[in-house]
């Protein structure tokens, strides 16, 4: 009689090949087969920070991907770095959310591209700045017109090409700022609770055509524009890093602040076979900030 160890897992057949595990070692650790290769996904805002993150883990899984930015130098650079170690093939769109030709233009392409679209990642963002009563009539527009519009506009072009297959993910990227509302930044909350409540809404409404929509709501994550702020705040303060940092990490359970990798690696998953059960969901990624029943 041979005792197994803890780390001898037999291999299953899951019917859909999507899940087997091999025996492996506690160095080589469990690989979780995804189920990506060969899916197709847009991302948009997918140049930089969390949307450059989704995108190659996207790639990694075999997943072939579509990179829309606003910046058509910084979309190309992102292009040319996500190239290296993908396992899928990565070509990018520059795009204007607020121009819905251009946006157009990006499905045009993706269907004419690949044939497909399974996968849709709304991350771009427009982080808007400004009290409530400081705000015009025009900025309140184009507040809107960036986050929450993109993401309607994105919505409805992706969502016939994933009816028609029967299968689809759309992930939502909304700040935090939707649960703690900032002044200063009021329009920044409201878009990202417009989205949450999008993502809701559409959740109910495209579940039977096998379509998952969920929300990722990261906080407290090291981005570019999260360490600009913090320049930002020293040559305002005349503070030091650390000192800038210290009450924001007071606030964060887990006494540090999040990577984009480790956001990348959540909507991941919500884009996977893995997450064949969910749909609706709002997903707190923020170190425990937000824990609440």
């Amino acid at each position: 009689f041979k005792q197994k160890t803890a780390y001898e897992i037999p291999k299953r057949d899951w019917s859909s090949d999507v899940c087997s595990s091999d025996l492996m070692t506690p160095e080589q650790g469990l690989k979780m087969d995804l189920g990506l290769k060969d899916r197709v996904a847009i991302v948009t805002g997918g140049n930089r920070g969390i949307g450059y993150a989704i995108s190659a883990e996207l790639l990694k899984e075999g997943a072939n991907v579509v990179v829309a930015s606003l910046d058509p130098g910084r979309n190309a650079q992102a292009v040319e770095k996500l190239k290296a170690g993908a396992k899928g093939k990565v070509i990018g769109v520059p795009t204007d959310l607020t121009d819905p030709a251009a946006i157009e233009n990006l499905f045009k392409k993706t269907l004419a591209e690949f044939g497909r679209l399974d996968i849709l990642v709304n991350n771009a963002t427009n982080v808007v700045q400004g009290s409530f009563f400081a705000m015009d009539e025009a900025a309140w527009d184009r507040a809107f017109e960036n986050k929450l519009r993109g993401t309607v506009r994105c919505i409805r072009l992706a969502v016939p090409a994933m009816r028609e297959r029967k299968w689809g993910r759309i992930v939502n990227i909304s700040g935090g700022a939707a649960w703690t509302p900032q002044l200063g930044a009021i329009a920044t909350g409201m878009n990202n609770a417009a989205v949450q409540n999008l993502t809701v809404a559409l959740a109910n409404e495209l579940a039977k055509d096998g379509i998952l929509v969920n929300a990722i709501v990261p906080t407290a994550v090291r981005t570019e524009r999260h360490d600009q702020n913090i320049k930002d705040t020293m040559a305002k303060t005349g503070q030091s890093e650390a000192e800038v940092l210290k009450p924001r990490v007071a606030k964060i359970p887990l006494g540090r602040m999040g990577t984009s990798e480790e956001i990348a690696n959540v909507v991941v998953f919500m884009c996977s076979e893995r997450a064949s059960f969910v749909a609706g969901s709002l997903w707190a990624v923020d170190g425990g900030v937000s824990a609440r029943l």
